[in-house]
């Protein structure tokens, strides 16, 4: 019997492999990507042979373009270069939806680049970077193009918007009969440099914000403290409209416990979860909240932020205000590649509403404009209406 030789396989070619699998064993949501994702991974194992895939930058882009073909952005790796594509919503500045057969601004990101360019809400999206904008969502788009949902379409739509780190943005709009053509700095607004911050407002209503902290412990200390500083309020709003980075339930809960008495359930998980099918939370602290509480979330509310929103809907603990949030679906798993040794962030079961609906397509019931760039705070502003009627 003739022996034939070993044909060493390159680290691009075993992490595709391993990808390839990871994706088809563990990602919650795969049933509907599976025709996309076969025909990705035809592609990805031809070009994981060639020089460009050999490099550390080549390979990375060779992975990077294989998540976008799951048109989720719950999936990311945790390694970026200076080209990567800019992570949605942490590193977007407005959001996009499809409307009518428009491209509409439905979300602009205060502070950010796009709201200091003066985009608004309402303006149609003509281009971006000078591109037709459907050609340019179609860019994020390789396979599966002759029948993409409305979803995969606001995801590339989204994902264009932000862009990649390192390249300049321009978005031609139409507002009113005339096309604008605008030019956006980095997305990411200035950080506070504070876990939270707080504030008594008019009317005695103690206003709360957490900035992007929900992965830090530290930010439950940061929370009591303008809990004591805010004591006596009359009312209260807490702010999750900056918590893009999403979080850990080891921060988010004992926030939570500030609000109830007991202990008390806030959130279902689902298939594949091993833990417990429904998750509690209990009372703590000194003194428990009282009054009523606005809670405001909106398109930069994510993942453990978007826990919280539904979390105090389902304790009955406040009302919502704001418009759709960040939509990153379930919980997510890291899976480290072979290879490179680069973890891949997967969701891998499924997350819910108290009432059953999926975390992801929850809207806060009192819907208003929760991101209005330059414009006036109106969720704000319901909010206090509502504190003060």
């Amino acid at each position: 019997m003739q022996d034939f030789p070993t044909v060493e396989r390159s680290d691009a070619e075993r992490d595709v492999d391993a990808l390839c699998a990871l994706v088809r064993e563990h990602y919650v949501y795969f049933a509907p990507r599976e025709d996309v994702w076969d025909a990705t991974c035809e592609s990805a194992k031809q070009e994981a042979r060639t020089e460009a895939a050999a490099t550390p930058a080549g390979h990375l882009k060779l992975l990077e373009h294989m998540l976008d073909q799951l048109w989720d952005n719950h999936v990311s790796l945790n390694v970026n270069s200076p080209t990567s594509p800019r992570l949605v919503p942490s590193g977007s500045d407005y959001w996009i939806d499809f409307t009518g057969g428009n491209a509409v601004v439905t979300a602009v990101r205060p502070s950010s680049g796009a709201a200091k360019a003066g985009l608004k809400v309402g303006d149609r999206v003509v281009a971006m970077n000078g591109m037709p904008v459907l050609s340019a969502a179609s860019d994020r788009i390789r396979h599966g193009r002759n029948a993409v949902s409305e979803a995969r379409l606001v995801w590339a739509l989204n994902a264009q918007a932000a862009g990649y780190r390192g390249q300049m943005r321009g978005v031609t709009v139409e507002r009113g009969g005339t096309e604008l053509d605008l030019f956006l700095d980095e997305p990411m607004p200035e950080p506070s440099g504070e876990l939270v911050t707080y504030q008594r407002l008019k009317g005695n209503i103690g206003y709360i914000r957490i900035d992007d902290s929900l992965g830090d412990d530290a930010a439950v200390a940061a929370f009591d403290a303008a809990l004591e500083k805010l004591e006596g309020a009359s009312g209260w709003v807490i702010d999750l409209r900056n918590t893009p980075g999403g979080g850990n339930t080891s921060v988010a809960e004992p926030m939570l416990g500030r609000f109830i008495r007991g202990v008390k359930p806030y959130q279902k998980a689902g298939p594949r979860w091993e833990g417990e099918a429904v998750r509690h939370v209990a009372s703590r602290g000194p003194w428990r909240v009282k009054g009523r509480v606005a809670v405001l979330a909106g398109r930069w509310t994510g993942s453990m932020g978007e826990g919280l929103a539904i979390g105090f809907d389902g304790l009955r603990r406040a009302r919502v205000f704001g418009s759709p949030m960040a939509a990153l679906a379930g919980g997510v798993e890291g899976f480290e590649l072979p290879a490179s040794g680069w973890s891949v962030r997967l969701p891998s079961y499924n997350l819910y509403h108290m009432k059953g609906m999926e975390r992801h397509v929850w809207h806060p019931p009192y819907a208003v404009i929760a991101d209005n760039g330059a414009g006036p705070d109106v969720a704000l502003q319901a909010a206090k209406d509502w504190l003060n009627r």
